[in-house]
């Protein structure tokens, strides 16, 4: 059941990141999308800004969105076991 839990959260992770990229979502947005409340998309975003995303929210003609401006280098390790 943890196991379970914890693989739909780095899942949701793995979506919010996909969504930020476009540049095109507010948290209203996000969390429709994901089908999470707006405070699962703060604490989400916290996470990843912790584990060295760079995420900001910039102001567009029609409200906010979040940009990813930056992604946390992968280290050697984690690239070989990508390779496999």
């Amino acid at each position: 059941m943890r196991y379970e839990r914890s693989l739909a959260i780095a899942n949701r992770h793995d979506r919010l990141i996909e969504l930020i990229r476009s540049g095109e979502f507010s948290s209203p947005e996000l969390a429709e999308k994901l089908e999470v409340s707006e405070q699962t998309i703060y604490r989400d975003i916290n996470f990843l800004k912790n584990s060295g995303f760079s995420i900001r929210s910039e102001k567009h003609a029609d409200g906010w969105a979040y940009h990813l401006m930056a992604e946390p280098a992968t280290t050697s390790t984690e690239k070989e076991s990508q390779q496999r």
